[in-house]
């Protein structure tokens, strides 16, 4: 469940919608970059409002709908991929939850502080208070799963490095199934304007990756879980294998910054995956 770039190969960005903004967009916006408190553009990938798939879940869909959309994504997505796999033979006491999380305001948080702060009426659910860590709490409450769950928060790397701890919990055997994956419900304007003071936001408002013409990254909002088990497991659950991990590597950049990383620490963490899956590079395509 994410936004982006679609397999027919259209830019789904636009505009951003009315109301998302508490700014209004003609308050914010100079084609100057960088400019105090204002964006090149408002485009970005965002999300309509949406009934998350709840179908199968302990929870009170009323409890639900009084919380951010950041928890309505990460219900979704975690349970239809939890249903996605065959999971009639799992102890789900042996099932945890490592989500990747940008920890960065949300709707629900900055309604809280707008509220508690600045006078506003109450109306805003207190738990709203917690968007950085609860997500995940709730998904695994909410399936019924023992593992236990945690939220990080690595920047761009956070997805990645949740499925990787993930993958540790199964090698470890203290898990028989994982649900990892990633989400961001980050205020939009916070970040829009946020990435164009860091001059990291696409002036041009085009998302090109690993493109020549690339001028920066877009905001998006949404979140993508996937079920991980260990290999013998899976083929004998019958599960539908999308793909196999042969090996991961972190590492931690010493010696970069946020817009440029040191070399030596992306070597680093590469050298470690490819020591871990037993492969030389010149075995990947």
């Amino acid at each position: 469940f994410v936004t982006g770039p679609d397999p027919a190969g259209r830019d789904l960005a636009r505009d951003v919608p009315a109301g998302r903004w508490f700014l209004p967009p003609d308050r914010c916006l100079d084609p100057r970059v960088p400019h105090p408190d204002s964006a090149p553009h408002s485009r970005g990938y965002y999300l309509d409002p949406f009934a998350p798939e709840l179908a199968g879940l302990a929870v009170d869909p009323a409890f639900v709908a009084a919380l951010d959309p950041l928890f309505h994504t990460v219900l979704d997505a975690g349970n239809r991929a939890w249903h996605s796999a065959r999971t009639d033979a799992v102890d789900r006491r042996r099932v945890g939850v490592v989500l990747g999380n940008i920890c960065l305001p949300t709707a629900g948080a900055n309604a809280l502080c707008r509220e508690y702060l600045g006078g506003e009426p109450k109306r805003t659910h207190p738990l709203n208070r917690y968007v950085a860590g609860l997500p995940a709490g709730v998904l695994a409450k909410a399936l019924g799963l023992g593992g236990g769950s945690y939220t990080l928060d690595a920047a761009c790397a956070s997805s990645l490095y949740a499925i990787k701890l993930a993958a540790d919990e199964l090698l470890a055997g203290r898990a028989d199934a994982m649900l990892a994956g990633g989400a961001n419900g980050a205020d939009p304007q916070y970040t829009q304007l946020g990435f164009a003071q860091l001059r990291a936001l696409s002036a041009s408002g085009r998302c090109a990756p690993f493109d020549a013409a690339a001028d920066g990254l877009m905001v998006g909002e949404g979140a993508a879980v996937v079920v991980l088990k260990r290999l013998p497991d899976a083929l004998a659950h019958g599960d539908a294998i999308l793909a196999v991990i042969a090996g991961c590597g972190l590492s931690n950049d010493m010696h970069g910054n946020l817009l440029a990383p040191a070399k030596e620490g992306q070597l680093r963490a590469m050298r470690r995956a490819y020591a871990a899956a037993g492969w030389a590079p010149a075995d990947a395509d």
